[in-house]
C-alpha cells in the first residue's frame, strides 16, 4: 500500500512538474502562429497606401460554376495606384509575375518580395467601358454585334478602327462590351492570352492577336509602423480589411472597463472589508458568503442576460457603455470580494491585537495597518479582474453590443462594440484578410492582457517592499 501511494505521490509530482512548461509552449506556439498571420497586416496596410484596395469577386460560368478572379474595390485619387491608370471595377491578374485570383495571393506574393520599398510589376485587364474605347450594340439578322465607335490608344495600336465590328474572341461569341470583357477576365485566369480577336471589317474578317492587359509598376512601401497605428488610431471601413480600425472597439473597451471598475472594485473591497473585519457569524453572514462563491461560477452568458433584463431593459439604459459596465460589474464583483477576503486574512491577527492594545477604533486598525498590508494581494486581484473583463465578450453579446461601430462614442449612452466582440467579428467574416486583422487585434488584446498582469506584479513587489521597509 505504501508503494501505491509513493507511486502515486511521484506521478502527482511529475505531472505538476511537466503540466507548466507544457501549458507554456502551448501558449507559444499559440501566440507564434498569431503573430506570423497578422505579420501580413503590413503588406495589405502597403498596398492601400499606394492606393489600392482588392476584394474576391467570381464569374459565373456555364453549367453553374464560378470563376474567382481579383477586382479592384477602390483607388484613392492621386495615389500611385491612380497615377498607373488603374481603376475602380479593374481586375488584377498577376503581381509579381506570379498570377492571383484572391486579395490574399496578391498580399502573399508583396509579402515575398525583399526590403522595405519595393516597385511591384502588375498586370491587369482594364473594366469594360475602357477595355477598347467607346462600344456600340448593333442588330443585324436577329443577331447582336457590337460596333467599335471610338478606339482607345491600345485599340488603335492593335490596328482596330473605328466601325470594326467585334465578333468574337477565342471561342466566345462578343454580343456585347460585358461579354467581351467577361472573356478576357476568363481567358486570363486560365492563361490563354494573348487571344485571337475576329474583327469584321466591311466584307473582310480579320483575325487580331489581343493582349487586353495592361503592366505597370507600382512602388510600395511596407511600414509596420504606420500600419499597426493605422489600426489602432482609426475607424475603418467594415467592408474592406485594408481599411480595418480597431479605434471605437478600443475605447468602447475603455469605457466599459472604466464604469465596471469605478462600480465593482469600491463595492468588492468594501464587501471584502466588512465580510471579513466587522460581520459576525450569523446567517445572514453565511448566506452573504455562499450567494458570492455562486456568483463567482456563474457562467458569464446568464450574467449577460440579467444584464440585458435589469440593465438595458428595466433601467432603460439600452445597449449603452453604462450597461455594459454595470453588466461587467456584476461578473468581476464577487471576483474582487473574494480575493480581497483572501488577502485580508494574510494579515497577521497579532497586528489587530498590537492596534487595539494601543487604544486604535477597529476602522482605524483596518485604515492604518490592516489594509496597507493586504493592499499588495488586494491590487493582485483588482488588476486580474480587469484582465478578465478587458476579455469577456459572450456577456456583452447578450446585452446587444454592436458587433461593428464606424464612430467613437461620445458618452456613456451612446452605443458601443469592445475589442473581444471586433474580433469574433473579424473572425467569423469569410473574405481575405479579416482573419489578419483578426490576428493583429488578438495581439493587441493578448499585449492588454500582459501588461495588466505586469502591473499587478510590480504593484505587488513594491507595496510589499514598503511594508517590509
Amino acid at each position: 500500500m505504501k508503494v501505491l501511494w509513493r507511486l502515486g505521490e511521484r506521478g502527482v509530482v511529475a505531472g505538476a512538474f511537466l503540466a507548466l512548461p507544457l501549458a507554456l509552449f502551448v501558449l507559444g506556439v499559440m501566440v507564434v502562429v498569431t503573430a506570423l498571420q497578422a505579420g501580413l497586416w503590413a503588406d495589405m496596410h502597403a498596398l492601400e497606401e499606394a492606393g489600392l484596395v482588392l476584394t474576391g469577386r467570381s464569374l459565373a460560368l456555364p453549367g453553374g460554376a464560378a470563376l474567382p478572379y481579383l477586382g479592384v474595390a477602390q483607388v484613392r485619387e492621386g495615389s500611385a495606384a491612380a497615377a498607373l491608370g488603374i481603376a475602380r471595377g479593374d481586375v488584377l491578374v498577376e503581381v509579381e509575375g506570379v498570377p492571383v485570383e484572391r486579395p490574399l495571393a496578391a498580399w502573399s506574393a508583396l509579402a515575398r518580395l525583399p526590403g522595405p520599398r519595393r516597385e511591384v510589376p502588375l498586370r491587369w485587364i482594364p473594366r469594360a467601358e475602357a477595355l477598347l474605347g467607346a462600344l456600340q450594340t448593333r442588330a443585324e439578322a436577329g443577331r447582336t454585334f457590337v460596333v467599335l465607335a471610338a478606339p482607345a490608344p491600345q485599340a488603335q495600336d492593335l490596328g482596330l478602327r473605328a466601325g470594326d465590328v467585334l465578333l468574337a474572341l477565342e471561342d466566345v461569341p462578343v454580343a456585347g462590351a460585358r461579354q467581351l470583357w467577361e472573356a478576357a477576365v476568363r481567358l486570363a485566369r486560365e492563361g490563354r492570352l494573348p487571344a485571337r480577336l475576329q474583327v469584321r471589317r466591311g466584307e473582310e474578317t480579320l483575325e487580331l492577336l489581343w493582349d487586353p492587359r495592361r503592366s505597370g509598376v507600382l512602388p510600395v512601401e511596407r511600414n509596420a509602423w504606420r500600419a499597426w497605428r493605422a489600426l489602432l488610431t482609426r475607424l475603418g471601413d467594415p467592408r474592406y480589411p485594408e481599411q480595418a480600425g480597431l479605434l471605437p472597439a478600443f475605447l468602447g473597451s475603455l469605457g466599459v472597463v472604466l464604469v465596471m471598475a469605478a462600480v465593482a472594485f469600491p463595492l468588492g473591497i468594501a464587501a471584502a472589508i466588512y465580510l471579513e473585519e466587522y460581520a459576525r457569524q450569523t446567517r445572514f453572514t453565511a448566506a452573504l458568503e455562499v450567494l458570492v462563491a455562486s456568483l463567482a461560477g456563474l457562467p458569464s452568458a446568464v450574467v449577460g442576460l440579467l444584464g440585458l433584463e435589469i440593465f438595458a431593459r428595466a433601467m432603460n439604459l439600452g445597449r449603452s457603455i453604462l450597461a455594459g459596465g454595470f453588466t461587467l460589474a456584476v461578473l468581476v464583483l464577487p471576483l474582487v470580494i473574494i480575493a480581497s477576503r483572501e488577502a485580508l486574512r494574510t494579515v497577521p491577527r497579532t497586528l489587530r491585537e498590537a492596534a487595539f492594545s494601543v487604544g486604535a477604533t477597529p476602522w482605524q486598525t483596518v485604515r492604518h495597518h490592516v489594509l496597507p498590508y493586504a493592499l499588495p494581494g488586494i491590487l493582485t486581484g483588482v488588476v486580474l479582474s480587469l484582465s478578465r473583463a478587458l476579455g469577456e465578450a459572450a456577456p456583452l453579446l447578450f446585452l446587444g453590443a454592436f458587433l461593428y461601430v464606424t464612430y467613437v462614442p461620445q458618452s456613456l449612452r451612446d452605443s458601443f462594440t469592445v475589442v473581444p466582440i471586433q474580433i469574433f467579428d473579424w473572425a467569423t467574416r469569410p473574405q481575405d484578410g479579416y482573419a489578419v486583422v483578426a490576428a493583429c487585434a488578438i495581439l493587441v488584446l493578448l499585449g492588454l492582457v500582459l501588461l495588466l498582469n505586469a502591473l499587478a506584479i510590480l504593484l505587488r513587489a513594491r507595496f510589499q517592499r514598503r511594508w517590509a521597509e
